[in-house]
């Protein structure tokens, strides 16, 4: 009940108004030291552990300032709803909005609750990211949350949108499935978009593509990974161009990742001797040469054995394969060239020969042209001055 003297007199009303106005901003400024207090208390507390008191003083902190407007506006409102009882002709003004000053009371609410529910979400996820992510052993929350950091706000403010159209008197039915209908409308015309953003979802929650892997696509570039994000993949190639490819394109290509679980790559230089060679000797003189470069270079697998392998009779050769390991695609080049220099050094030390490609023509001298088929063949590749032999 409110005294006659206040309904009745313009003036007295108008000090209740202005005294319930003063109740509201003092309770947020109690508001304000409390919260403060809470803060610092629970930083002070050592028996919880160092990553929930960060939380919870984050909370808090984001807290804070919802409280104190929280007040502020409930002050306003409590005068203003006075102000309606008031039958005083300077309070006339308010008189028979007392359903819409609910109205939009309640809308005030589902503001501040939306505003206070995404602070503290977004102070959660902070934290996450901050202090939880950096220490898991998936890079999936690091690259997801930041993510669900932008959308969650916009999820929790459309959600408290709607609530406060079903308040105003607006169905929210029929916009629902005007929405459901723009929805369909949108995600046609961001069709490529879409495509990208889940095919960087699968590729980051499947956690095969990580920085710093070599990858080669199936008719396309190669080269190490910078960065894999919600709508391309960016690689670096050999020349140091940066490369960006959409996630789609590299969801649907056949695409092979020299990192994955080892980093480890396998080596194969063909080459091949003369069919002269001692075959003993040759694998001998190469499993030296591996075993040496092996040794000499750090960028090659101290654990794995080079191998010898023949593997054809070639046209002029008998082909081999020398196989070893470097602990990575970029060492695989260093080992590769090394290991090259170092076969044709001691090949040519020890004398064995690695012909070049050799064609030998037989025929008789009735079917050549003034003597070039003279003596019993000539084989075209052979030193000059073996030709008159």
């Amino acid at each position: 009940m409110i005294p006659d003297f206040l309904i009745q007199t313009g003036f007295n009303g108008l000090v209740a108004v202005v005294g319930v106005v003063a109740a509201g901003g003092i309770a947020a400024i109690g508001a304000h030291f409390i919260f403060t207090a809470a803060v610092a208390m629970n930083e002070r507390i050592s028996d919880r552990p160092l990553g929930t008191r960060i939380l919870s003083a984050r909370i808090l902190s984001g807290s804070r300032s919802p409280a104190m407007l929280f007040f502020i506006i409930l002050g306003i409102f409590m005068a203003y709803l006075l102000m309606t009882r008031l039958t005083h002709p300077t309070f006339d003004f308010a008189n028979g909005h007392e359903q819409w000053t609910v109205r939009v009371w309640l809308i005030t609410v589902i503001v501040q609750a939306s505003y206070l529910g995404s602070r503290i979400v977004q102070e959660s996820l902070r934290w996450y990211i901050e202090n939880i992510a950096k220490r898991t052993g998936s890079d999936l929350d690091d690259k997801l949350l930041p993510m669900v950091r932008r959308i969650a706000p916009i999820l929790v403010y459309a959600v408290g949108a709607l609530m406060a159209l079903d308040v105003v008197g607006i169905s929210i039915a029929p916009m629902l499935a005007g929405l459901g209908i723009a929805g369909i409308a949108v995600g046609l015309a961001l069709q490529p978009t879409l495509s990208n953003l889940f095919s960087g979802m699968f590729m980051v929650s499947e956690g095969e593509l990580n920085e710093g892997d070599f990858i080669e696509l199936d008719g396309g570039p190669s080269g190490f990974v910078v960065d894999v994000s919600w709508r391309s993949t960016k690689i670096r190639d050999r020349f140091n161009n940066l490369i960006m490819i959409p996630n789609s394109k590299m969801m649907e290509s056949v695409m092979t990742n020299y990192v994955s679980e080892s980093t480890a790559v396998t080596i194969l230089v063909p080459c091949g001797v003369s069919y002269e060679s001692d075959l003993e000797k040759v694998e001998r003189v190469s499993l030296e040469v591996a075993n040496g470069v092996r040794d000499d270079l750090e960028e090659a697998v101290d654990d794995f054995d080079p191998l010898v392998r023949f593997s054809d009779f070639g046209e002029s050769n008998i082909d081999f394969n020398v196989i070893m390991q470097a602990n990575d695609r970029l060492g695989s080049f260093v080992v590769k060239h090394e290991l090259i220099k170092r076969l044709h050094s001691r090949f040519r030390e020890e004398g064995i020969e690695i012909n070049y490609p050799v064609r030998k023509l037989v025929g008789s001298p009735s079917e050549g042209v003034d003597g070039l088929f003279q003596g019993d063949g000539l084989e075209i590749g052979e030193p000059a001055e073996d030709r008159g032999k």
